[in-house]
């Protein structure tokens, strides 16, 4: 039974968007680096990069870039973790596939926020322990809504290709970059300004489409990651917290930038107005107006 919840979570049209980021990335390595006859040596290394990316080493690292430390004072573990142990008690009644233990650790920030690494992981930051307990509750079952559907094993995923995948485009980079060095050498050389047009011309054309590449494949992962953030949310709804968690969306989570239309479509998150009503819609009683 373990295999198809396993399967169940990662066969999402959540998900559609993570595999085509994937496949797009695999496409590019095949485009540029086919002719070299290398092409299944270099699909093998970026297997092998986000397999150990997957391992607890990735998570470690991940946690480390996150500034995420070890939570120290007694006082701090006395307030959290009662409440991360409820919450979990909570999931694992209603769901099978919910992870029994998570290590949380703490960020130094004054905003109030959480957010889960890997697979078992819970970060926490210090402006969260200023909220009620009902509200922290709120997040943490999000978060835990998270790990349980494993979106946070694909961050480990991500974070894996996207080490290989920007070593390929800084490979091109520099490539394009020294061979417009020599041929605007030469152009200065034989005084040639045909020569020195097309070599700017190049560089040019190749650095805009190295970072439209970069933009288009980060649309599809935008895309999946902010209809996770409505699974995770559901997630809260289905163990008893979704009222907790549509008040402290409304009310302390900072929000996404709602001023162009570009920003919100390579935002992680949804907005919270849209967060909070997909939650009132689910049937939470929550409103910010009393009548």
């Amino acid at each position: 039974m373990d295999i198809w919840h396993r399967l169940g979570r990662i066969i999402r049209i959540s998900n559609l968007g993570t595999v085509i980021f994937f496949a797009l990335n695999i496409l590019l390595i095949i485009a540029v680096f086919g002719s070299s006859g290398n092409i299944f040596e270099l699909i093998l290394i970026y297997f092998i990069t986000v397999t150990i990316s997957l391992s607890p080493i990735g998570e470690v690292f991940l946690a480390a870039f996150a500034g995420a430390r070890d939570i120290k004072r007694v006082d701090i573990k006395l307030r959290v973790i009662p409440l991360v142990q409820y919450v979990l008690d909570k999931a694992n009644e209603n769901t099978p596939y919910c992870p029994k233990k998570v290590k949380v650790l703490l960020v130094h920030d004054s905003a109030p926020n959480a957010f889960a690494l890997g697979k078992r992981t819970l970060c926490i930051t210090d402006g969260l322990l200023t909220l009620s307990d009902d509200m922290i509750l709120g997040v943490l079952a999000h978060e835990i809504g998270h790990l349980s559907y494993g979106h946070t094993v694909i961050q480990l995923l991500i974070g894996g290709g996207n080490l290989f995948i920007s070593g390929c485009l800084l490979l091109i980079k520099l490539s394009c970059w020294i061979f417009s060095a020599i041929m605007g050498l030469f152009a200065i050389g034989s005084r040639s300004g045909i020569i020195g047009l097309i070599t700017g011309l190049f560089a040019g054309i190749s650095t805009v489409l190295s970072w439209l590449w970069v933009k288009f494949c980060m649309l599809f992962l935008m895309w999946s990651m902010r209809q996770n953030e409505y699974l995770a949310d559901k997630f809260a709804y289905r163990i008893g917290f979704g009222l907790e968690l549509a008040t402290v969306l409304d009310q302390h989570l900072s929000d996404v930038p709602n001023d162009g239309f570009l920003k919100a479509l390579y935002s992680t998150h949804p907005c919270n107005d849209d967060r909070v009503a997909a939650l009132q819609n689910l049937g939470v009683p929550y409103s910010r107006y009393h009548y």
